[in-house]
């Protein structure tokens, strides 16, 4: 029962949201141009600025992971990160005898 009660509530939760945007929505429609540049500066506009901002954060997170990745593998092309085998570092801790 407990179950039931709590995906009940996450459904209406997302059901609320949904209708809550679809409303946003029509306001924003039907609102003339008056309207939009009273409301604007009065911080109705702020949820799209929001979104935006995170979608802008979100954007500089992929590009930084992918400029790592990127960079990563040149290092492991060029030798330059371990394997995790026994012979890693074998080149570089031989030591030469002078005979």
């Amino acid at each position: 029962m407990t179950d039931v009660i709590a995906w009940l509530t996450v459904f209406v939760a997302i059901a609320l949201a949904f209708w809550s945007l679809v409303k946003e929505n029509d306001r924003r429609r039907r609102q003339t141009p008056a309207e939009w540049e009273r409301d604007f500066p009065a911080g109705r506009g702020q949820l799209t600025q929001f979104i935006q901002a995170g979608a802008m954060g979100l954007e500089a997170i992929l590009i930084d992971e992918k400029r790592e990745a990127i960079a990563y593998q040149k290092d492991e092309q060029q030798g330059m990160t371990k394997t995790g085998t026994k012979g890693d570092d074998r080149d570089r801790t031989t030591v030469e005898s002078d005979d």
